[in-house]
């Protein structure tokens, strides 16, 4: 029997923790913030407003402040991230006084999955941008962000995505993004991550990335190509480069230049 919470980290009054147990407990307690779960590994029990739910890898669990809960953990390892959010944080976001009251249980949500695990990423990097982007858009994700955006919004949504394709040098900033679609930060992430498929960071880092192999196509070198997109950090370059395509840019390169190399001469 074993339960420990490992790595655990607090950044502007919102702790995260990665927990792993096998065969322990949690007893019956509350929390006053809300409780962001995604289950990584294993099976956990939890008992939760006098149900009994099981929760496997790929879902996720959402418990309101002062919600009272327990987990049983099987004796094969779990592993799950644990976001402690407080309510302050949705109450400002939303210009309310009392913070709002969330859907709860377990969940088949890929995409709030996905948000919880990203978020705990971010947290992780120090870059302070991208995680106030991931707490956006894992708010959104907590909220049900499922409503239809209607025409005006996607014109919007267009123009910052031409924005960002324009700007590949530079690292947009959330403030100046929102102020020129006109929307919250909270909606534009929102409403941007809900028509692309990814918050507007992550597009256009993918943007970036796609420069990069037109400019190593022609011949330009892995440094350069990096220079002319703004990775002054050429490990962030090449670590960000590998994790889409599979190799570094040097080997991309290379391996571009000696395709290209023994094709037919029509």
């Amino acid at each position: 029997m074993s339960l420990s919470s490992s790595e655990w980290f607090s950044r502007n009054g919102i702790e995260c923790s990665r927990v792993n147990a096998t065969g322990s407990r949690f007893p019956r307690h509350l929390h006053d913030e809300y409780v962001i779960c995604a289950n990584l590994s294993g099976r956990e029990e939890i008992w939760l407003d006098g149900k009994v739910s099981d929760v496997f890898a790929g879902q996720v669990t959402i418990y309101n402040p002062s919600a009272i809960q327990s987990s049983l953990f099987s004796n094969d390892p779990v592993s799950f991230i644990s976001i402690h959010l407080p309510q302050v944080i949705l109450s400002e976001m939303f210009d309310t006084t009392a913070a709002p009251a969330l859907r709860e249980g377990v969940f088949h949500d890929a995409r709030l999955f996905q948000a919880i695990t990203e978020f705990d990423q971010a947290a992780r990097t120090g870059d302070e941008l991208l995680l106030e982007q991931q707490l956006l858009w894992l708010c959104g994700e907590l909220l049900d962000g499922k409503e239809s955006a209607e025409q005006g919004e996607v014109r919007i949504i267009e123009q910052v995505k031409q924005f960002l394709g324009e700007h590949l040098h530079e690292k947009p900033q959330l403030d100046a993004l929102a102020q020129r679609a006109g929307l919250s930060k909270y909606h534009l992430v929102r409403r941007f991550t809900q028509l692309t498929g990814l918050p507007p960071l992550q597009y256009h880092m993918q943007l970036r990335l796609q420069q990069a192999r037109e400019l190593l196509r022609r011949r330009v070198h892995p440094q350069e190509a990096a220079l002319q997109l703004g990775f002054y950090d050429q490990s962030h370059f090449i670590n960000a480069f590998r994790k889409v395509m599979g190799t570094t840019p040097h080997h991309y390169a290379q391996q571009i230049a000696s395709a290209q190399y023994k094709l037919p001469i029509a």
